[in-house]
């Protein structure tokens, strides 16, 4: 690890971690692959976004039976969600416990059924092998010879506002927002911006502007942030 990349890691360390909340409950209905409908023991509904997975769109390509595997998995029955995060639309977005302790979050990824989003800093190693080996496997949408993932298909012409903080953020959009920043440099931007690069490897993804400025990134002066 050199010295840049060390500091970064400290400096995640450090931040005031979000506290995990943990939500029991009976799956009532299934969405699509990776949202699905918890009822609690005082009948108050949520809405669960499985974290660190994007499954296809109902309209996609293995959408169906995307969904279908959360059903078989799920469905009627007890989980816990461990989330952190909830976001604009009040989704509860988290990991899914089943009865027998496995996370459906990976049971997807397992499946092939879902891509690996890769939008928390530093993403999962361990996920991304998930994915991989999957994609080695030409399990279920990897059969295709070039799937379109979800953030894709959903991505519209008109880039959306950035999100000022987590409250006002679609969990969904976190890659079509595009806030992105450079580490060498701590500067932030997202696609409005005047210096927004053309190919922003080396870059890491923020969901909002506050996580940016917690790490201690500034917005590029190529940016109006009014």
């Amino acid at each position: 690890m050199d010295i840049k990349s060390g500091i970064l890691a400290l400096m995640l360390f450090l931040l005031p971690q979000a506290e995990l909340k943990t939500k029991n409950g009976e799956v009532i209905s299934v969405k699509d692959g990776d949202t699905l409908i918890l009822k609690d023991n005082r009948d108050k509904l949520y809405k669960v976004r499985l974290a660190d997975i994007d499954a296809p769109e109902i309209g996609q390509p293995f959408g169906r039976p995307a969904k279908r595997l959360l059903e078989d998995l799920a469905l009627e029955k007890i989980v816990r969600v461990n989330y952190t995060q909830v976001d604009k639309y009040g989704r509860l977005i988290g990991e899914v416990f089943l009865p027998d302790g496995k996370m459906l979050n990976e049971e997807a990824l397992k499946a092939g059924l879902a891509w690996h989003y890769r939008v928390k800093n530093p993403h999962s190693t361990f996920l991304e092998k998930m994915e991989y080996k999957a994609w080695k496997k030409n399990l279920g949408l990897w059969v295709q010879d070039k799937p379109i993932p979800p953030w894709e298909f959903r991505r519209e012409s008109r880039v959306p506002t950035p999100p000022s903080d987590a409250d006002s953020m679609d969990y969904d959009l976190i890659l079509t927002y595009g806030i992105i920043g450079y580490p060498k440099t701590r500067i932030y931007l997202w696609p409005a911006c005047k210096d927004y690069p053309k190919n922003p490897k080396n870059y890491i993804p923020f969901g909002n502007l506050l996580d940016a400025e917690t790490l201690g990134y500034r917005a590029s002066r190529g940016c109006d942030i009014n």
